[in-house]
């Protein structure tokens, strides 16, 4: 049976660095209104479903909570069931948590928005507002608008002309739609933080005049202007090897002034089987295509400008 465990316990446990995997059972509604700091949605619905590709090692500390405890216990019972042995539920829930005086927040992917205005802010990455682009094309200046999300939420609706370019492969790809480096490229999202990262990215790997579309979609309506629906501008521009190479050089010096380490097959191998004593994740960045064309065998898809987000 799973044990009970404290607001203060719960503090601690988020504050420490030993693995953890805390998680709110309750429908994602209910999540977004307010939420933990921290504390990851997955619905009790769901957690036969995703949670082993979430934490894949059973042995992974699990602590539960939802608004008054009671669904979390049950939720605990089927992760008991699944193999998991170290399972915890925050006693009162998310209503002993605010009772005890302790902040929540609302929303979803709070913890990457957070980032994406520290990038914003840090970083200086130049803004345009939606009525300062329309403006640019009302006047027919020559400027690269591109949509860092999926092409599925592209179709569905964008900035009228611009290209879907997801945002991993914004610094491999979109040189080749600039006439020159002076041409200022425009990257947008839905909302904020998928096109300043975008953007953000691009100054790293050269672009000398990028702009992020503050508020993206939602700001294009917000000022009154119509968006597309059902743009086909779905295919990605192959680089010429020219692009390529200076793509790779750039991405190689981020990684290293990031600190990224770079392994070899054998420190993969050494990876793979440490998968049964912690939680190790292979994950695949490239696009859909590149992926299905073929992969390395264990690995998951998630194109890399997802992963920021989530």
């Amino acid at each position: 049976m799973a044990k009970s465990i404290s607001v203060q316990e719960l503090k601690d446990a988020l504050a420490g660095e030993a693995p953890l995997a805390a998680i709110d059972v309750r429908e994602p509604a209910e999540y977004n209104l307010a939420h933990i700091p921290g504390v990851f949605s997955l619905p009790r619905r769901w957690l036969e479903f995703r949670l082993h590709s979430f934490v894949p090692f059973l042995h992974t500390p699990l602590i539960l909570c939802d608004d008054d405890g009671r669904r979390a216990a049950l939720a605990a019972s089927t992760l008991e069931a699944m193999g998991y042995s170290n399972v915890a539920v925050l006693a009162g829930g998310t209503n002993r948590w605010v009772a005890d005086g302790e902040a929540t927040e609302w929303g979803v992917n709070v913890p990457s928005k957070d980032f994406g205005e520290k990038v914003l802010l840090q970083g200086s990455v130049p803004e345009i507002t939606a009525d300062e682009l329309h403006a640019w094309q009302e006047r027919g200046e020559r400027f690269v608008l591109v949509d860092s999300r999926t092409p599925e939420e592209h179709r569905r609706m964008c900035i009228p002309g611009a290209r879907s370019m997801p945002g991993a492969e914004l610094g491999l790809r979109v040189w080749e739609l600039s006439d020159g480096e002076e041409t200022p490229i425009v990257v947008h999202c839905a909302g904020r933080t998928r096109s300043i990262i975008g953007a953000a990215t691009l100054q790293r790997m050269g672009a000398r005049n990028v702009f992020a579309l503050k508020n993206g979609t939602s700001g294009w309506r917000l000022a009154g202007l119509e968006l597309e629906t059902g743009s086909n501008r779905i295919d990605l521009p192959e680089p010429t090897p020219e692009h390529q190479r200076r793509a790779e050089e750039r991405a190689r010096r981020v990684a290293i002034e990031d600190g990224v380490r770079f392994e070899g097959i054998d420190d993969l191998e050494a990876l793979r089987s440490q998968a049964s004593n912690r939680n190790v994740y292979l994950l695949d960045v490239r696009n859909r295509d590149e992926y299905a064309a073929g992969h390395i065998p264990g690995f998951a898809w998630a194109p890399g400008g997802q992963l920021i987000r989530r």
